[in-house]
């Protein structure tokens, strides 16, 4: 069963194209939606959208998230936009901030927004 699944996944890989879209400021214009407030222990969930200059949703373009939790760095995760994101809180109380990574207006690899949150 394991083999079959690897071999699938390798399959789609392979006719997959291999262009992506990436989060691109200021071609995109990026929404977070998150909680402003969380538990210390519980998940923080949230959604990154994307909407284009005619106003139409962007769906499934990469982008690389990363939390600065309270006393601890947190990791880098990669992610598509319209999916809800979960990961543990960490750290200690305090404000955490929510870094999305992308594409800037000079077309080089930044941070394109932010959200700032409370760990309880």
């Amino acid at each position: 069963m394991r083999i079959r699944m690897m071999i699938a996944c390798a399959a789609l890989a392979l006719v997959a194209p291999s262009c992506k879209t990436w989060v691109k400021v200021p071609e995109h214009k990026i929404t977070i939606v998150a909680d402003s407030q969380i538990k210390r222990g519980a998940d923080f969930s949230f959604c990154v959208t994307l909407t284009d200059a005619a106003g139409q949703q962007v769906y499934a373009a990469a982008y690389i998230y990363k939390i600065t939790w309270v006393g601890s760095e947190g990791l880098t995760h990669k992610a598509k936009t319209g999916i809800y994101e979960k990961i543990k809180v960490k750290g200690s109380v305090g404000t955490a901030t929510l870094h999305i990574m992308g594409y800037d207006a000079q077309d080089e690899y930044a941070e394109v927004a932010t959200h700032k949150f409370e760990v309880q």
